[in-house]
């Protein structure tokens, strides 16, 4: 009897931690095909850089990952035109050749359309997912997902 409850006992561990929840970032294009797929944290920080096709800029949104999408905390770029353009609010900070803003916007998703000039990359525990390699036009979308670990796990040897 003491085996039993110690093969139950294990059991039910390992099911309990396969049912804690796993955290990726998903970029999916427009016809819903999964492009990246990234294991985070809610918490981590994720950068959206790219160069503003306006006024040809290096421009970055640095954003938090939380359990419901994104929160967008600062943006910056080299030309305080970009920050103007895109209605943030002066006065505007100066950190090195960097003019930047705070910024406090919770975002359940980004929506990316790919540019020309862009080159638009997400920067995530530095690592680059280069979205611009989806296409100029395309339209890319960037979640949050949550699954399993279970479910994770099995997806990620799947991808192997």
């Amino acid at each position: 009897m003491t085996r039993a409850l110690g093969i139950a006992l294990a059991a039910a561990t390992l099911l309990a931690a396969a049912a804690i929840p796993s955290y990726h970032l998903t970029v999916t294009g427009e016809g819903g095909a999964r492009l990246w797929t990234l294991p985070i944290v809610p918490g981590a920080a994720v950068t959206l850089a790219y160069e503003n096709s306006i006024y040809r800029a290096p421009t970055e949104e640095l954003l938090t990952a939380t359990t419901e999408g994104f929160t967008l905390r600062r943006v910056r770029s080299t030309s305080e035109a970009v920050l103007a353009y895109n209605g943030l609010e002066a006065p505007y900070r100066r950190e090195g050749t960097w003019h930047e803003v705070e910024a406090s916007t919770a975002l359940p998703l980004l929506l990316i359309r790919i540019g020309r000039t862009g080159r638009q990359q997400l920067i995530v525990a530095g690592r680059s997912v280069p979205l611009y390699e989806a296409g100029e036009g395309a339209r890319v979308r960037v979640e949050m997902e949550r699954a399993p670990r279970a479910v994770a796990a099995l997806r990620a040897w799947a991808l192997r």
